[in-house]
């Protein structure tokens, strides 16, 4: 064997050498990056009823306030600031609403803060979340016989 030959032979085996380990690092990167993402599970359709409130303003001012006029003004605020906003159920805590009532920063959404509303959609369990419970919103009607 010529030097050239000899020392592309030790490249080609290096590289063939390297490849198990390659290999390994690949598949473990792709398990590690598939368990980031965020998986979706939609339960059956629901109704939630309770108050919308803005979720950092919920939790600087508690549940004694949501339909005061400072969480009101507060929540108002953050929204526009890109807040989020979540519904605070009578039993069930609360749930931070996405899907289509979140576009444009809450616009179906923000005349309904700190006011009691019936919410129609689903509860959504997204990996990786263990913020809140999220609920995709699809309707949202005000109770009947409140102000």
């Amino acid at each position: 064997m010529t030097p050239q030959h000899t020392r592309a032979y030790n490249r080609k085996y290096q590289q063939l050498k390297m490849m198990p380990a390659t290999l390994a690092a690949v598949l473990f990167l792709s398990v590690v990056l598939s368990a980031q993402g965020p998986i979706i599970n939609r339960m059956p359709p629901a109704t939630l009823r309770g108050t919308i409130v803005e979720v950092s303003c919920f939790r600087q001012q508690g549940a004694g306030t949501v339909g005061t006029p400072e969480q009101i003004a507060c929540a108002k605020k953050k929204v526009a600031a890109d807040g989020r906003l979540g519904i605070l159920t009578e039993g069930d805590g609360l749930f931070q609403i996405t899907g289509p009532l979140t576009a444009n920063k809450f616009a179906k959404l923000a005349s309904y803060i700190g006011q009691r509303v019936d919410l129609s959609g689903a509860e959504v369990v997204i990996s990786n979340n263990y913020d809140y419970k999220s609920f995709e919103a699809e309707k949202i009607s005000k109770v009947k016989g409140e102000k």
